[in-house]
């Protein structure tokens, strides 16, 4: 039985948020049209019913009927919303496409990258729950081992969180490769250990299911991801939803970055003394082996 919203509720929530409210209620056929319309909102925007039912392999009537179950009052509404939510939405190819017809000047570009990055990030924040952050936290606090994973496009960012947090005493590693290596990884790993996954954007097969592995056997999971809605979200005991729109075609990681500092930033505090302790071992280290050129 599908949860109820009052009108008032159903109006104020943008679409992001009608989706989710219902996800887990959808019928499977509903939640593949779900998955769709958040990838492609640019096309949703302009295709009939019709055209996005033959995209998806369904019919005009199951894609009308998604919009009145999501609390539209039909397929038209869910496009004008959809379409006051433009041009943040575009896909990646379009939105190079409109950033290049426009001839920025190259004196622009700079602070064009960067006030982008700087929306990337407060929109972030205004997603992140405190609660739910603190509650994170505990459990990267009690963590006994730590496996952080992201292929591809996360898998920098992935690389810095493993590293940051080894630095400051923490039974760290990272995997940031597919196949045999992540399922040794994974099969290793124990209750009470935690899981750190980042995936965004086409999100990668093996991360997924490397995630729905560790939960089978009682393994904590945090998940940093880019819509509320993704596999990553849905599997995981604390999802984060972190804005990654960038100039032209690219992604940006800035805003991931800066949650991942968020993480060292409130665990060094929670655990001072390991802290410490452990940064000034890692700087004997790097001075004893003559790693470092100091000035």
């Amino acid at each position: 039985m599908q949860p109820e919203l009052n009108s008032s509720e159903v109006n104020s929530q943008t679409l992001d948020e009608r989706i989710s409210a219902l996800h887990k209620s959808l019928s499977p056929k509903h939640k593949r049209l779900a998955r769709f319309v958040l990838d492609n909102k640019y096309f949703i925007s302009f295709a009939s019913a019709s055209q996005a039912g033959e995209k998806i392999g369904t019919s005009a009537a199951t894609v009308v009927r998604f919009a009145q179950t999501i609390g539209y009052e039909g397929y038209s509404e869910m496009q004008a919303a959809i379409r006051a939510e433009l041009p943040s939405y575009m896909t990646a190819i379009v939105r190079m496409q409109v950033q290049l017809q426009a001839k920025q000047p190259s004196n622009d570009l700079l602070r064009s990258v960067y006030q982008a990055d700087i929306n990337n990030i407060q929109r972030t924040v205004s997603n992140i729950s405190e609660e739910k952050l603190n509650a994170a936290l505990e459990t990267l606090v009690n963590a006994n081992r730590i496996l952080v994973v992201g292929a591809g496009l996360s898998s920098s960012c992935a690389m810095f969180l493993a590293h940051s947090l080894k630095i400051i005493g923490r039974d760290a590693r990272v995997n940031s490769n597919e196949g045999l290596s992540l399922a040794a990884d994974i099969a290793l790993l124990n209750p009470g250990d935690l899981l750190i996954a980042i995936d965004m954007w086409r999100y990668v097969r093996s991360t997924i299911q490397a995630v729905s592995k560790a939960k089978e056997m009682g393994v904590s999971v945090i998940a940093i991801t880019d819509s509320i809605v993704s596999p990553l979200a849905r599997l995981a005991d604390y999802a984060f939803e972190v804005v990654t729109s960038g100039i032209s075609h690219s992604l940006s990681a800035t805003a991931i970055m800066s949650l991942l500092n968020v993480f060292i930033a409130a665990l060094s505090y929670k655990i001072p003394e390991q802290t410490m302790r452990s940064l000034r071992r890692v700087d004997s280290a790097y001075r004893d082996n003559d790693l470092l050129v100091l000035e």
